[in-house]
């Protein structure tokens, strides 16, 4: 299918010649083959037309009353807003005319001429003048979104000087294009990221790559620092200097806000912490009282003796140091497993950590809870099972999810801790913890994770737990889930990122 076929209008040649007999034999020829035709018999009617009128292409005959067609074509290019393809027509066949003639137009036809070769010429400019206008359109587009576009982008040569920047980065940093024109990129970011600017623009360079990095982006005439994200992309335009665009995203609130969360978890975590050691401190307290007895018991029974000048058999006496001795130790494990646990933990210290362990002490610290609630518990973990983590976070996560096992238990209570199957094997060691409760409801499990939503009687919960559970796994780059049919129980499933070394 032929390129006029293909378009809504037909297109419109300006025929120039003075010669009327000629021009309406071309002028018959045009339009049995369907193109429009404009006549005119001088150069300064073509100028006029040219200005006035929508022409797509122009046959110029070189000799003309008023001026010689060099100086037509050469004028009509002067006012023409687009590509607007000039034939040039003529008797004139020698190198040096046609040389001339191509000088300003942008083809060149000798008389006699046939009809189909004549035809074919106008085809193939009417081609480029397309592919011309298309090429424009698509700059003029690049342009604008360029121009306007809500991201700062700036333009380097291949001196890694800038050669343009938008309207978005002038108004973000009140200046000019001249005042930023011809400025080195370095000179725009801070002076300790020199070295990584520089292989990162090496490295665009050397691969053609488009690259994607956060730097720290100065505000000129001041100390403000701002962080961006910069994509960089190689373009390498030798005809226009164009090396490189830069387009950077204005991170700085996001990042603040990020940081602001942080301080909040942080908060949070201490809080959540704090309220499990208020519900701990009973238990901890009634724990403490078996040992305490029996060490003031024994203490007492000693000093008694002595003091009534009793003899006591030495292996008596050791018996007696021994239990009080044994004693002793477990009031400090007692202690230090609940000072441990209020131990302020700030962000995550990702490391090996063995978690049975964490286990254990999650278990030591809520015995007096699973004796006074006869919970039957079950553990079946490895002890050799090194995960990546923070182990007062996971001593946390425990604590607030065995707590809800025995919390949600109507009679004796039974939980399992068991190893279960990954999504990743490789990457992930896998747990669940399963009671023998009533189960959440199919209509409220998908809000069991968020903040303040509890179940629980007015007073008894504030609804945190599996919130605070939620952003440890999230912390740890792990993930936390959990099923019930709403009847038969409930198994929290959490999948630990397992350490390697080189982590």
């Amino acid at each position: 299918m032929s390129l006029i076929s293909n378009t809504s209008e037909m297109p419109t040649i300006l025929l120039v010649d003075d010669d009327t007999e000629v021009t309406y034999c071309v002028q018959s020829l045009l339009e049995c083959d369907g193109y429009n035709c404009i006549m005119a018999t001088s150069g300064e009617d073509a100028i006029r037309i040219v200005k006035n009128k929508h022409v797509d292409i122009v046959l110029l005959d070189v000799l003309l009353p008023d001026m010689n067609g060099f100086t037509i074509a050469e004028k009509i290019k002067g006012i023409a807003p687009d590509f607007l393809p000039i034939i040039m027509i003529s008797a004139l066949d020698s190198d040096d005319h046609k040389i001339e003639g191509l000088t300003y137009a942008d083809d060149y036809i000798t008389k006699p001429f046939s009809s189909r070769e004549l035809i074919a010429r106008i085809k193939s400019l009417l081609r480029n003048s397309r592919l011309h206008k298309d090429l424009s359109i698509s700059k003029q587009r690049f342009e604008l979104l360029y121009e306007n576009f809500p991201h700062l982008y700036i333009s380097l040569d291949s001196q890694m000087k800038i050669s343009d920047c938008n309207s978005f980065y002038r108004k973000k940093f009140n200046v000019t294009k001249n005042e930023i024109i011809g400025k080195s990129i370095f000179e725009l970011f801070v002076d300790d990221e020199f070295s990584v600017l520089e292989h990162f623009f090496i490295t665009l360079q050397k691969f053609r790559t488009v690259k994607q990095r956060i730097f720290h982006l100065k505000k000129q005439g001041t100390d403000e620092v701002i962080f961006v994200n910069v994509t960089a992309v190689f373009i390498g335009d030798d005809d226009t200097g164009l090396d490189i665009v830069i387009a950077m995203e204005d991170l700085t609130r996001q990042i603040k806000i990020q940081e602001e969360q942080k301080i909040a978890r942080r908060q949070l975590y201490k809080s959540a912490r704090l309220a499990s050691i208020g519900t701990l401190a009973s238990g901890v307290a009634h724990e403490m009282n078996n040992p305490l007895t029996a060490i003031l018991g024994f203490s007492s029974a000693i000093m008694d003796r002595f003091d009534n000048e009793e003899e006591m058999e030495a292996s008596e006496l050791k018996q007696y140091l021994h239990i009080i001795n044994t004693e002793a130790l477990r009031c400090r494990d007692i202690v230090e497993n609940l000072s441990r646990f209020a131990r302020e933990g700030g962000e995550c210290q990702t490391g090996p950590v063995k978690l049975s362990e964490c286990i254990d002490h999650s278990v030591q610290l809520m015995h007096s809870k699973f004796v006074k609630a006869a919970v039957v518990l079950e553990k079946n973990i490895s002890g050799e099972v090194i995960i990546a983590g923070d182990t007062a976070k996971i001593e946390q996560l425990f604590i607030n999810i065995l707590t809800n096992c025995v919390d949600f238990c109507d009679t004796e209570c039974r939980i399992k801790i068991t190893q279960t199957q990954s999504r990743d094997e490789i990457r992930f060691f896998a747990i669940k913890v399963e009671d023998n409760g009533p189960g959440i409801r199919p209509d409220i499990i998908s809000k069991v994770f968020d903040p303040f939503f509890t179940t629980k009687e007015v007073g008894r919960g504030t609804g945190m737990g599996l919130a605070i559970c939620y952003r440890i796994m999230e912390d740890l780059n792990g993930n936390i889930d959990i099923r019930s049919d709403g009847v038969h129980g409930t198994t929290v499933v959490l999948e630990f990122v397992k350490y390697a070394a080189d982590y």
